[in-house]
């Protein structure tokens, strides 16, 4: 499977000279982690909701990205996209076309959402023990 078929299409950006507090509503209002910092249609950047906690509201997003983001092309395959975030231990991939303009975004949610048969989910029963450490204390708790 290629990435073009789990990737976000409609992907929000964010140019170099937004700040950190605008960047943060946007995070928080959309509900998203993670936003491309692009220039002239290209990602030059990633801006992570960690990024922001590091940088103070009216640094830039140009200042608080990651630089030179890992990215892929559409017709990359799920494996070798999972393979890039396992490797650069990261969360998102830009996806460029052949010019290196941003036309998607695959994220490891969306990679999840692959494991999922929302169709076939269920809740089944399981057991776990929970020992604190420095503790002769143990929980236990059964989920149906």
């Amino acid at each position: 499977m290629n990435t073009s078929a789990v990737m976000t299409r409609d992907v929000v950006v964010v140019s170099p000279s937004v700040t950190v507090r605008v960047a943060a509503r946007m995070l928080e209002r959309l509900h998203i982690r993670h936003l491309p910092v692009v220039d002239s249609g290209k990602p030059v950047g990633i801006l992570s909701d960690r990024d922001l906690l590091k940088h103070a509201p009216d640094a830039t997003c140009g200042e608080a990205m990651s630089v030179a983001p890992v990215t892929c092309s559409a017709d990359a395959t799920v494996s070798r996209v999972a393979e890039l975030m396992l490797e650069y231990k990261i969360d998102s991939v830009p996806v460029v076309d052949v010019l290196g303009r941003l036309v998607g975004l695959v994220t490891s949610t969306d990679l999840l959402g692959l494991l999922v048969d929302r169709g076939q989910a269920h809740v089944l029963p399981y057991a776990f023990r929970l020992r604190m450490a420095g503790s002769d204390t143990e929980a236990v708790a059964l989920a149906a």
